[in-house]
């Protein structure tokens, strides 16, 4: 398999400049790719330079020069006619004995050639290099390492499909940018394929030739400071005395010492001896003072006894969200005699891992009456929303916030009003929530201060924000908070999971399907019911048969738990051509109206408009949605066919960036610069309405008949999910047929598929 060049666009675009001109040095630290970068350009003569041969004069010309050894002038001629007139890419050049540097420059000041070259920063070369750029006869450019997006294109190449973003950024943190220790890692990783995802399974890789370039760097380490870089190993950051020797491996920070590179931690605790290591652990345990770092150092050099401090740790763990920690220490600290505290603590990490029967089980064993109100609401949550024991956990819940919360589930909405008492912070989220569910949220969200003793509550009310803004049509201001909780979750796979799926509907939102269908892949939740309902609606949303989806979605779907049905239904509308009036009917009928007008726009984005008009203009009306105005107003000119009208709508959506509804806005209007300039960010979407541009021959009907068969449905789904017959809908489609000028279900969905890019 090759190694992919890319992310370096711009500084290759330097480099082939450069070959036009006199040349250019390309400098950078050891693995960043500088040779490979050189070795993308056309050139007549490479010459690669080695400490070996620094130190014979004229060696690196030795291919070049006669096989006689004539006089060093006459040596020094030969290599100057071979070069001459030349393009000359040399790699290392901080390694060249000073003849060659010398050569070099000669040849450069008196433009006879081209030189392109690589050197490594910091490091001691020949006056004659140093010149090149000193006099400015040569400009340099340092190659700075990878970045993140850069790290995950190269793998998703290398690899052949999307790669979990949590696995580039692990790698990309390891190597820190740099290209030669990636591909190190890339082939030692174990590498595995879920929904077309690719993932790092395991610890960090090391391969052995990656453990020898490591080791080499930390060779000449004398054995006394050795055994500061292991201390610091084990616990960094670290408050010790380091001598001159250590340059260059480990950094000075704020906090104390730490290594200069990841890795160096990783291949340095790989290769310590058990007996050393354990040395080391038990010896930084009796030195630091954070409770955390003590308890881990304990558990893994096998002298974690003491409860308190083990119980103590995990509370820390899981206030921080490292949830896997907070297991391996609450079961720690309850097999040494933690008691029902440290069982409490580990039934709630189960929660949070979505583990609800685990959690239930750990509950029940050490549960009494007298437990803490916060731990009873967990576990009357679990119970709620894990275990559908809805009745037995209101029967067990004290904190206000949680009845209200469940009330709110159920979509009681004037029952969870009245039970409101505003005791408790929770409470103006819940009721911020009802607000918006009924269209009649103003904002501001209320403030709620973080609780560090119920990470349940917390990640609650930052859902119910998220919730709140993005019904209220406020998708910035949602989105910046799910992108920052979905960040922090790296060690909190059920929640990170469940964030995913919120930024999916973002994504969608902004037309970027793609995006959309990748995060909703890499989701790893235990209950997929959201997952799959979303996939569906993009997958339908791409052209794509998505009744498999559909299909898997309808059988997980939660009894009883109205924020559900939102999903459901729009994967129905999208994937099953289920009626989007249905659907708004059913929200109607519960005064969830902030739905109603969603659903009502769906009906207008499938063709529906003279239908939803006149409905999404009462309910711009009478509710506080930003965006229901604008659904209406997209509505009202479809049915006048304004077309200025409709181009206003599409600048209103962008304004919001909404770009897929932007988009089909501007194909109804026939601007055709418009809809090219909004298309180009919908990442491949086919909705019926974007065919609007290049298929304005087919009626209403037709083109929704169209779009439905190129989803993948039979005519007699078709009909059943219009209401029509099915000879009507044969008509229609022999119709479209004949417009289109094709024949088959296939070539309908070419057409529809070039009409949306």
């Amino acid at each position: 398999m090759g190694w992919p060049f890319v992310g370096r666009d711009t500084e290759l675009v330097a480099v082939r400049r450069a070959v036009r001109g006199a040349g250019l040095i390309v400098a950078g630290s050891a693995g960043v790719g500088k040779t490979r970068l050189v070795d993308e350009v056309a050139c007549d003569v490479r010459l690669r330079a080695t400490a070996a041969m620094s130190a014979i004069p004229l060696g690196v010309m030795a291919p070049f020069l006669p096989s006689v050894e004539p006089s060093p002038l006459a040596m020094l001629h030969a290599a100057q006619e071979v070069l001459r007139g030349r393009v000359v890419v040399v790699d290392d050049m901080h390694l060249l004995d000073d003849a060659s540097a010398g050569l070099l420059h000669m040849l450069v000041q008196h433009r006879e050639a081209v030189v392109v070259a690589t050197l490594r920063s910091g490091e001691r070369m020949p006056d004659p290099v140093l010149a090149l750029w000193k006099d400015e006869l040569l400009p340099r450019i340092e190659l700075p390492p990878l970045g993140q997006a850069e790290v995950t294109e190269v793998l998703s190449t290398v690899l052949g499909g999307a790669v979990e973003s949590m696995s580039a950024k692990r790698l990309w943190t390891a190597c820190a940018g740099n290209m030669l220790l990636l591909r190190e890692m890339h082939f030692a990783a174990e590498w595995v394929e879920r929904n077309g995802i690719w993932s790092l399974e395991g610890p960090l890789p090391l391969s052995p030739r990656l453990v020898e370039l490591i080791e080499a760097h930390l060779a000449a380490v004398p054995d006394e400071d050795r055994r500061a870089l292991e201390l610091l190993a084990f616990g960094e950051p670290l408050d010790l005395a380091a001598s001159e020797a250590l340059d260059g491996l480990v950094a000075v920070t704020d906090d104390g010492l730490r290594l200069a590179h990841p890795l160096y931690g990783e291949v340095l605790r790989a290769q310590c001896p058990p007996l050393r290591k354990r040395n080391h652990q038990r010896y930084l345990a009796s030195v630091l003072d954070d409770p955390l770092r003590v308890a881990v150092l304990r558990l893994e050099s096998g002298t974690a006894d003491d409860p308190v401090l083990l119980l103590t740790a995990a509370q820390l763990a899981t206030a921080r969200g490292a949830v896997a920690l907070a297991e391996r220490l609450s079961r720690a600290a309850w097999a040494v005699g933690g008691g029902a505290e440290a069982g409490l603590l580990l039934a709630q990490v189960l929660v949070f891992s979505d583990r609800p029967a685990e959690a239930e089980e750990v509950f029940a064993m050490v549960s009494t009456d007298h437990d803490d109100p916060v731990v009873r609401a967990v576990r009357a949550l679990n119970l709620a929303w894990g275990l559908g024991r809805v009745e037995e956990a209101a029967g067990m819940l004290e904190m206000n916030a949680a009845r209200v919360n469940l009330l709110f589930d159920a979509g009681k909405y004037a029952e969870a009003r009245a039970t409101l008492t505003g005791e408790e912070p929770e409470e103006a989220a819940i009721l911020a929530m009802i607000d918006a569910v009924e269209g009649r949220y103003v904002g501001p969200f209320p403030e709620v201060p973080k609780r560090e003793d119920h990470m349940l509550a917390w990640e609650s009310t930052r859902f119910a924000e998220v919730f709140t803004l993005s019904l209220h049509g406020d998708l910035a201001g949602a989105e910046r908070i799910a992108v920052q909780a979905h960040e922090e979750k790296s060690e909190w796979d059920s929640m990170r999971s469940t964030w995913a799926i919120t930024r999916a509907g973002f994504a969608r939102a902004r037309g970027q399907l793609g995006d959309a269908r990748r995060l909703l892949r890499e989701a790893r939740t235990v209950r997929p019911f959201a997952q799959l309902c979303a996939l569906a609606s993009i997958e339908a949303m791409l052209g794509n048969d998505a009744r498999e989806l559909l299909a898997a979605a309808e059988k997980q779907a939660p009894q009883g738990m109205r924020p559900s049905r939102y999903g459901l239904w729009d994967a129905r509308v999208w994937a099953g051509g289920a009626s989007p009036f249905e659907a708004a009917a059913d929200f109607r009928a519960h005064g969830e109206f902030a739905a109603e007008a969603l659903m009502l726009y769906e009906a207008v984005r499938l063709g529906h408009a003279d239908g939803a008009a006149a409905r999404l203009r009462e309910l711009a009306e009478t509710t506080t949605g930003l965006m229901v105005p604008v659904y209406a107003a997209h509505a009202d000119a479809l049915v006048r066919n304004d077309s200025a009208a409709l181009v206003a709508v599409a600048a209103r959506f962008e304004e919001a960036g909404m770009m897929l509804h932007a988009a089909e806005a501007a194909a109804a209007s026939g601007d055709r610069a418009l809809f090219s300039r909004l298309v180009a960010f919908c990442q491949g979407a086919r909705t019926p309405a974007l065919a609007l541009m290049t298929a304005p021959a087919l009626t209403r009907r037709e083109r929704e008949i169209a779009a439905l068969t190129a989803r993948g449905l039979t005519n007699r789904e078709i009909a059943e999910s219009l209401v029509i017959s099915v000879r009507t809908v044969d008509n229609h489609l022999s119709n479209a047929y004949a417009k289109l000028g094709i024949t088959t279900r296939g070539e309908l969905a070419l057409v529809l598929s070039d009409d949306s890019g």
